[in-house]
């Protein structure tokens, strides 16, 4: 084979496998979507500390890579605004890695598309909150169907796992029972 079939070859099979990829994202998505728990939703962006009102809590965990807010009726948990701008700003750096050709072009979409939801947050109605405890370290959400979440993001070794402080943890899971005695929810 020539040196420029070489290419075209390498080029359609680079093609397919980014259609490929492309193709097999909103699957998973749907798949993923479909089988979530009914009490649970997802915001794309999280409020900033600025728009959260009287009783309105977040707190940010000791290594500074999740937050947990408290906002109206809602609990949600998410990447910490400086983690969401940190991983923003190295993806604009790889961008002008990523800007030549077709290739160049998927990338960037990609990119952009994960940018955009890389705020996003987990919400939980206060109505569906039976408690939140705080336990080792680790702030656990409890659906009153007895679902145990806990608000936990392991690291790439997937060893040091998010903790928040006892001071927050504690002011959080006050400020909880604050806002489901002030909204009367059980």
């Amino acid at each position: 084979m020539e040196l420029q079939s070489r290419r075209r070859v390498f080029l359609l099979i680079r093609i397919a496998l980014i259609l490929g990829t492309l193709a097999f994202i909103p699957v998973w998505m749907w798949h993923r979507v479909t089988r979530s728990p009914k009490n649970v939703s997802v915001q794309r962006e999280a409020p900033t500390a600025t728009a959260l009102g009287k009783g309105d809590l977040q707190i940010i965990s000791t290594d500074g890579a999740v937050d947990l807010i408290l906002q109206g009726d809602k609990i949600m948990g998410g990447l910490s605004p400086a983690t969401v701008a940190m991983v923003r700003a190295k993806m604009d750096e790889s961008k002008v890695k990523d800007s030549s050709g077709f290739g160049g072009m998927i990338a960037g979409i990609v990119k952009s598309s994960v940018a955009d939801a890389i705020g996003t947050h987990v919400t939980y109605p206060l109505s569906e909150v039976r408690e939140v405890a705080f336990e080792d370290g680790k702030l656990v959400v409890v659906t009153k169907a007895g679902e145990r979440k806990r608000v936990n993001v392991n690291s790439d070794d997937g060893k040091k796992s998010t903790r928040f402080s006892d001071a927050d943890a504690d002011r959080f899971v006050a400020a909880v029972v604050a806002r489901k005695k002030e909204l009367g929810v059980p």
